[in-house]
């Protein structure tokens, strides 16, 4: 299925609530590690630009959280491109939003994806088909709860409009929430630098980790591979309990959206960091 698809499909049944949450997610993403990943991204800028080698430019200044562009630095050795992606640490997160898994009709929608590395989106595309089953199972379960009249005909969707609150609890205690709160992760190193590559992205510096190449290794630089996963993160939230008339009955009912993180892991270490002048110097062969 195309990306395109991906990011066109599959209403909320409870559009406002979805988009309040991803409102605070993505200020959330923005504001505390967006703010402080740019500020690595401006360090290591800025010692490319210090650093005296020769035929080295460290290209324009990174702007605010973006995913546009070649990659987080777009910086020229020798006239042949050295784009850089740039993490804050080893537990780098990747973005964050909520997602809508329709697993009838094959559908997966990232409500916020400006609030994703454009790099990360194929690994919450991939990861959320892997979702369907657990998405099936829930539902085929909430569908056998009382009152059936209620639940009988809820589809194969999350984010869901309502459940009874007992139905969630049954759920939660049969193990089928579990199924849903899954980390999934990809740990094939040539399958994380494809998507980099596709960018014309070759090169990965990663605070307190240093530099890396992704795949291959263009300017032929002393630096290890990337070795490490991306792991996606999914939970299901409940947005409280509140009482619904059903009949001549009063119900406590439950709706929930479907978060999920993205978060690059490594426990490899570089013996250069483009965060350091010397490093820089030394990598380039001027000291």
């Amino acid at each position: 299925m195309s990306l395109t698809k991906y990011l066109h499909q599959v209403k909320p049944r409870d559009e406002s609530y979805v988009n309040h949450v991803d409102r605070i997610q993505g200020l959330f993403i923005t504001e505390t590690v967006g703010a402080r990943g740019l500020a690595y991204e401006r360090d290591v800028h800025a010692a490319l630009k210090a650093a005296k080698v020769p035929d080295l430019f460290a290209g324009p200044k990174p702007a605010a959280y973006s995913n546009q562009g070649e990659g987080d630095i777009e910086a020229t050795y020798k006239n042949e491109k050295f784009n850089i992606e740039v993490k804050l640490n080893k537990n780098a997160q990747m973005g964050g939003t909520s997602i809508r898994i329709d697993a009838d009709n094959d559908t997966y929608v990232l409500v916020t994806p400006d609030a994703v590395d454009d790099d990360a989106i194929p690994f919450f595309m991939e990861t959320a088909k892997l979702q369907e089953k657990a998405v099936k199972d829930y539902m085929a379960f909430v569908r056998k709860q009382e009152p059936l009249e209620f639940h009988k005909d809820k589809a194969n969707v999350v984010p869901f409009g309502s459940i009874t609150k007992s139905a969630w609890v049954a759920a939660q205690q049969a193990g089928l929430l579990k199924q849903l709160n899954a980390v999934i992760s990809f740990e094939d190193a040539k399958n994380i630098a494809k998507i980099y590559n596709r960018k014309n992205v070759y090169y990965i510096e990663i605070g307190k980790a240093g530099l890396f190449y992704l795949g291959s290794n263009p300017l032929k630089l002393n630096v290890p591979e990337f070795r490490g996963s991306v792991n996606i993160e999914f939970r299901l939230r409940p947005s409280g309990s509140r009482n619904r008339k059903i009949g001549d009955e009063t119900i406590r009912v439950v709706s929930a959206t479907y978060s999920c993180i993205g978060r690059l892991k490594t426990k490899i270490k570089s013996p250069y960091s483009l965060s350091k002048i010397e490093d820089i110097e030394t990598l380039f062969g001027v000291r």
